[in-house]
């Protein structure tokens, strides 16, 4: 019998501070997921909860950070043992506010782009979205022909 693994939907959000770094959040060692890796900010979406409504809480659980969701800024896909998970990023551009680390993270770092392209504790699937977001960020600020 061939079972296909269940897809989940999950939220992160790309937080900038004034410099133009970008906040990753360590998961413990303990963590079900991607153990001891650096991470966006986000999660599961929960039942009955929008993408917006879940991308907000998550931010707010794992940072101590209020957001407003914004636009969409890509999406990844990656599978875990168990499952395939469908990851919606959103651009929530910068924010100026200090980060309370949740339990499921021991700590944080504002990274610029250049040195999260080279973080080898980064799961691939992010470093893959980031080439992206660098490439489609150039397209959009590029005055029209």
């Amino acid at each position: 019998m061939n079972l296909e693994k269940p897809y989940i939907i999950s939220v992160y959000a790309i937080l900038r501070n004034e410099k133009g770094e970008f906040l990753l959040l360590r998961r413990s060692e303990n963590s079900h997921s991607n153990p001891g890796k650096w991470d966006l900010p986000g999660g599961k979406l929960g039942q009955e909860e929008t993408l917006g409504e879940a991308v907000a809480r998550e931010v707010w659980e794992e940072t101590g950070i209020s957001i407003v969701p914004g636009e969409i800024a890509g999406y990844v896909t990656f599978e875990l043992p168990e499952k395939k998970v469908i990851a919606i990023v959103y651009n929530e551009g910068y924010v100026i506010a200090d980060v309370k680390l949740s339990y499921e993270h021991t700590e944080y770092a504002w990274i610029s782009l250049d040195n999260i392209l080279e973080m080898k504790t980064l799961p691939a699937y992010f470093r893959d979205f980031f080439k992206r977001f660098i490439t489609e960020s150039k397209k959009s600020s590029e005055p029209p022909i």
